[in-house]
């Protein structure tokens, strides 16, 4: 099966090509933000600061993002985050344009993509069950997660690009336009409305409840579904382990492969791509069959891909094992994503993406501060081998539980079909 076949869904190839381009603004908007920051600054910590703005945005308003994307239209809830993140990014560069450099204006800039994203995404990935077949999913999810990769990879050079032709600010306000091509694409798609409480327009009469009770409905179901709950808790502590690992790869080339600012490129710029095989591998092989399964075993052979890149510190090494590492990256992201929505309720859906992406960035700051500590007082070899012991070992244990290992989904047999009398209808 090809996995392109399902762009040939007109929603689904709406709402592909709307997602690309969000994430290629978010990319520019960051590089842009970033280099912008540091010329005028020259401060590390100024860099910083934009990043936790929108983390701290992303995290803070999850709960919030993924419970209105089950309360409202979420078609409208995307149309609005890219419509709010465009003319804020054009008001910001227009803004310094006239005023000049106010950090102050970039890093409420960099909250409202982070506030707006916690909207969009939950939205994003909840509407897509209601677009496509159970069976597709896979290959859906596995088709958005390689154009991640390479929306990501493009978009950082071109930002770069944009910014060496026309300036970082005008960079910024150019990137409003990604954002404004993604609202429209929504715009198009013609998906059925899920309003308050799960009840779509074909059941009006199912009682309406709170805000609140809506997010905590959506954390109970979370901590009754054990298989869910393990698997959501594993994530988080991979995303602590690997936060120990990834701001840290400059130092890891340059200390331990003794690489320049090239090996550091090329070690960086292997792992995203690899991701976008792993994520294509799901469909072929029928991995959400037994997801439980592969996550648990995708972060086995993580571990051990990471702890090679200490033991065994040499360049050809280092680069095949990182790119190994992100084929399986995408294929348990993929394989985790698709397992959610096919058995998660879609009136639910928000809550959960929602609930895990609070969790899954709320720890990553965590480790990256736990992995610079350790880096100062231990060095960094140790401190890689902790974080991908620690995955090694965390994936292992998770392992041992019969119901993270048993999650999977198993196309239902089709019914019997009643036999086709030979008689001819009588008209």
């Amino acid at each position: 099966m090809n996995p392109s076949g399902v762009l040939k869904n007109r929603n689904f190839a709406r709402l592909f090509f709307a997602g690309a381009a969000s994430i290629a603004g978010f990319s520019i908007g960051q590089v842009a933000l970033s280099y912008l920051v540091y010329t005028s600054t020259h401060s590390s910590v100024d860099i910083a600061f934009t990043g936790v703005a929108f983390t701290v945005a992303l995290v803070s308003l999850s709960l919030f993002g993924g419970t209105m994307a089950d309360r409202q239209d979420r078609r409208i809830l995307m149309i609005v985050s890219d419509g709010v993140r465009a003319v804020s990014l054009a008001l910001v560069a227009i803004a310094l344009i006239v005023l000049g450099f106010n950090l102050w204006l970039v890093l409420a800039a960099s909250f409202i993509l982070g506030a707006f994203s916690a909207v969009f995404q939950p939205a994003e990935r909840a509407m897509i069950p209601s677009i496509l077949e159970k069976e597709q999913l896979a290959d859906a999810n596995g088709l958005i997660q390689l154009t991640s990769s390479l929306a990501q990879a493009l978009s950082n050079a071109l930002g770069g690009a944009l910014i060496v032709a026309v300036g970082a600010i005008l960079a910024i306000g150019l990137n409003s336009v990604t954002f404004l091509v993604s609202g429209l694409l929504i715009a198009t798609l013609a998906t059925r409305r899920l309003s308050s409480g799960g009840a779509d327009e074909e059941n009006p009469e199912k009682p309406k409840v709170g805000f609140m009770e809506d997010t905590r409905e959506g954390v109970r179901y979370l901590v009754a579904n054990r298989p869910l709950l393990l698997l959501t808790i594993s994530a988080g502590v991979f995303n602590l382990f690997f936060g120990m690992i990834l701001p840290f790869f400059v130092i890891y080339t340059e200390e331990l492969l003794h690489g320049d600012a090239t090996t550091y490129g090329i070690f960086l710029g292997l792992f995203s791509p690899g991701a976008g095989p792993g994520s294509l591998l799901v469909a072929r092989i029928g991995a959400v069959r037994r997801a439980g399964l592969a996550w648990t075993i995708a972060g086995v052979v993580g571990g051990i891909l990471l702890l090679v890149l200490v033991l065994v510190p040499d360049t050809l090494v280092a680069f095949s094992a990182i790119f190994i590492f992100g084929v399986f990256m995408g294929f348990a992201a993929t394989t985790w994503v698709s397992i959610v929505q096919i058995i998660v309720p879609n009136e639910m859906q928000g809550r959960y993406f929602g609930i895990d992406q609070l969790g899954s960035f709320a720890v990553i700051p965590v480790g990256q501060i736990v992995g610079g500590l350790a880096i100062a007082a231990i060095g960094l070899s140790w401190s890689y081998g902790i974080a991908g012991g620690g995955i090694l070992l965390s994936s292992l244990a998770f392992w041992g539980f019969a119901d993270l290992r048993k999650l999977g989904y198993a196309r239902p047999s089709p019914a019997p079909q009643a036999r086709i009398s030979e008689q001819p209808a009588v008209l």
